[in-house]
């Protein structure tokens, strides 16, 4: 599970909405390589006064990963939807990291076909 910082600006967080953040996000882990571990997540949670009805709250995520800072923000109109709409984004690029920093097996396999494919287009010609 990932340690969490939780905070609020000019917004008090209560007891459910930091049980569902922890809940949402604390999770994420389990999409992240097990040689890359997660040092913390900041999250931010804060009412904006000069949002639109439909925008007035942000939910604002840093993930610490060891070679990469993944952030993800969005506003909401209620803070529990855009927790959710920051974990997606946050498993969107936890995927694009994974394959960023995945070790290939099958590199030998993949390279003596492409030069199989190479070699039957030179006897063709």
């Amino acid at each position: 599970m990932i340690k969490l910082q939780l905070t609020g600006r000019q917004y008090e967080i209560d007891e459910e909405l930091e049980r569902y953040t922890k809940k949402r996000l604390g999770t994420l882990d389990r999409y992240i390589p097990r040689k890359y571990k997660v040092q913390k997540m900041h999250v931010e949670i804060f009412r904006d006064p000069s949002g639109k009805e439909d925008n007035r709250y942000r939910v604002k995520a840093n993930l610490h990963l060891p070679e990469q800072e993944v952030i993800a923000e969005t506003a909401m109109m209620n803070p529990h939807a855009g927790v959710d709409v920051v974990r997606e984004k946050l498993k969107l690029q936890i995927k694009k990291y994974k394959e960023k920093h995945a070790v290939r097996r099958f590199r030998i396999k993949e390279l003596f076909n492409r030069a199989q494919k190479e070699e039957q287009k030179e006897n063709r010609d």
